[in-house]
């Protein structure tokens, strides 16, 4: 049965996949008026993005509304059909002479500020805790530290990378260890989820994922705050920006 949550908590997450939505389009304006691009070269590259992002957000929300992720007892758990296109897509945009080209020309204090939105999923998730929709041990009551990457992150891309008034290295470091923070919530979640693989017994289980629109954590907003990782340490270390 899908969790009765208040219209306000689905608001929080429309708002975060906005911003998100919104820092994609601003930067990719942005990288291609600073490389020239023309007007038709412009529109492609929107047309593009607006067909990738709305295709998939559209499909993982029709998995999630006709029931298909809710049998947690296959294995693997019908989840990783939300999983494993991410994972992929996180692997090509990573390494894509495209999207190399494209992030050589944004600020590299804009991929370290945009993590600042894991304040508000953070925020998000102690509010479903405290309705009785997810577990404890996944908000930062509990084992999910990943709301010092969002706190951090202004100081982050301000003092190492605006001002440079911190060493770079910092950056690289901070990067990293905001991998580890939102791997370790990733894996908590797994584990609190129903299933062969479920640790965390206290309940309720993690199952509102399944449904829509929190369907979109991991299919969406999780794997955008990896890849904004990924992409800041290749601009530090490879294209020293």
């Amino acid at each position: 049965m899908n969790p009765v949550i208040p219209l306000y908590i689905d608001a929080l997450l429309y708002l975060i996949a906005a911003i998100i939505i919104a820092f994609i389009f601003f930067s990719l304006k942005f990288s291609l008026t600073a490389m020239g691009a023309s007007e038709v070269k412009k529109k492609k590259y929107y047309a593009l993005t607006t067909l990738i992002l709305a295709g998939w957000l559209v499909t993982s929300a029709l998995a999630a509304i006709n029931g298909t992720l809710l049998d947690f007892t296959s294995t693997p758990p019908k989840l990783m059909i939300i999983i494993i296109p991410p994972v992929l897509a996180i692997s090509y945009l990573s390494s894509s002479t495209r999207v190399n080209a494209l992030i050589k020309e944004i600020p590299s204090s804009w991929l370290v500020y945009i993590q600042s939105f894991r304040i508000l999923m953070e925020i998000l998730l102690w509010l479903m805790f405290i309705r009785n929709v997810i577990p404890l041990q996944m908000t930062f009551e509990g084992v999910n530290y990943d709301i010092l990457t969002g706190l951090s992150a202004p100081l982050i891309g301000y003092y190492c990378l605006s001002q440079n008034k911190w060493p770079r290295i910092t950056a690289v470091l901070w990067n990293m260890a905001g991998i580890l923070l939102v791997t370790n919530i990733f894996i908590v979640a797994l584990l609190s989820t129903p299933g062969p693989m479920r640790l965390f017994f206290n309940e309720p289980a993690n199952t509102a994922v399944a449904y829509f629109p929190f369907v979109w954590v991991p299919a969406f907003i999780v794997p955008f705050a990896y890849l904004m990782h990924i992409l800041s340490l290749k601009q530090i270390l490879k294209f020293n920006k």
